[in-house]
């Protein structure tokens, strides 16, 4: 599974944040029998019964009344063996912010905002399940334990935006893309050595220095364009993650495609107007139709650039 950029999955919970924690109270409010505090079976039985339907649920565990932790940790699938070895029986949790966050809530159920899981090293949210002992007056109730859920926050928002075959595949799909990438790169390392080739040649015989340079340029200008399309490739497919559900991501990735585009026509462009002066003046008139069709692109991302701002669409 691809790692999300911490800063988009906040960004993500905060835009759905009633929902998601709808979703999760409504799960957590399926545990509510205090026999869960003290029975390892039937926490095992939950989680895994639980994690079948929801692939985001990593763990189950109970605590008392001051955050120690009462029994082993009741895991989910997929869950690795590092995360199982982390923090278990015994173990003081009420350090938490989920547990702090519960311990002042007198509510039932308190979810908590996404933090650093000590387990998974990832976003994670957790929800708890208060219980207590006398249900007249939740202020001054006694607690006898606390029962603790822990989500994948990225597993979550993937679920919630259908999204988990698609991520099963990408390591596949940044495999293809890693490769095509490095081929065009190392293309346009072919044309750098034959530009260099070329160049060699011409100071050795500098008979036609004047179209023997204008070659140089072209294979020159070639390589740039190449190598900037598979870097381009490689760092927003591969490197850097990419969310397909916000606007942001696609328009930067037509931007800077566009835009090795534009700089590779207009360059040629360039190119054959000097070789018109030259005197190949059969070459102009496809400069000037090269130069229409830089223009023409340029207009058409600063148009697609205007009317996909957030304040566009919605009329402001």
């Amino acid at each position: 599974m691809a790692y999300h950029s911490y800063l988009h999955l906040v960004s993500s919970y905060q835009q759905d944040r009633v929902a998601i924690n709808g979703l999760i109270e409504s799960i957590v409010s399926s545990l509510d029998r205090i026999s869960l505090l003290t029975d390892p079976n039937a926490q095992q039985e939950e989680v895994a019964h639980l994690s079948k339907a929801y692939p985001f649920i990593e763990m189950l565990y109970s605590l008392d009344d001051r955050g120690k932790q009462l029994l082993p940790s009741a895991y989910g699938q997929g869950v690795t063996e590092p995360a199982r070895r982390t923090l278990g029986q015994h173990s003081d949790r009420s350090h938490r912010p989920y547990f702090q966050a519960a311990h002042h809530n007198p509510g039932a159920i308190t979810v908590s905002e996404p933090y650093l899981s000590s387990a998974t090293h990832r976003l994670a949210i957790s929800a708890v399940l208060r219980f207590n002992r006398n249900d007249s007056d939740e202020s001054d109730a006694e607690t006898p334990g606390y029962l603790v859920l822990n989500l994948n926050l990225q597993a979550l928002i993937a679920y919630l935006n259908n999204d988990q075959l698609r991520y099963r595949f990408h390591p596949v799909f940044r495999t293809v893309y890693a490769l095509i990438g490095s081929v065009l790169i190392a293309v346009s390392g072919l044309l750098l050595w034959a530009s260099l080739q070329s160049l060699l040649g011409t100071l050795l015989t500098p008979s036609h220095i004047a179209t023997d340079s204008f070659g140089v340029v072209i294979l020159i200008t070639l390589s740039l364009a190449i190598f900037d399309l598979g870097k381009t490739i490689i760092e927003e497919e591969v490197f850097v993650h990419k969310d397909i559900h916000h606007h942001g991501s696609t328009e930067r990735t037509i931007t800077r495609f566009m835009s090795a585009i534009l700089i590779a026509i207009s360059i040629e462009a360039l190119l054959l107007m000097f070789k018109s002066l030259l005197g190949e003046s059969d070459q102009l008139i496809q400069a000037v139709y090269m130069m229409l069709s830089a223009v023409a692109l340029l207009i058409g991302l600063g148009i697609y650039l205007k009317l996909s701002r957030p304040e566009a669409s919605t009329g402001n």
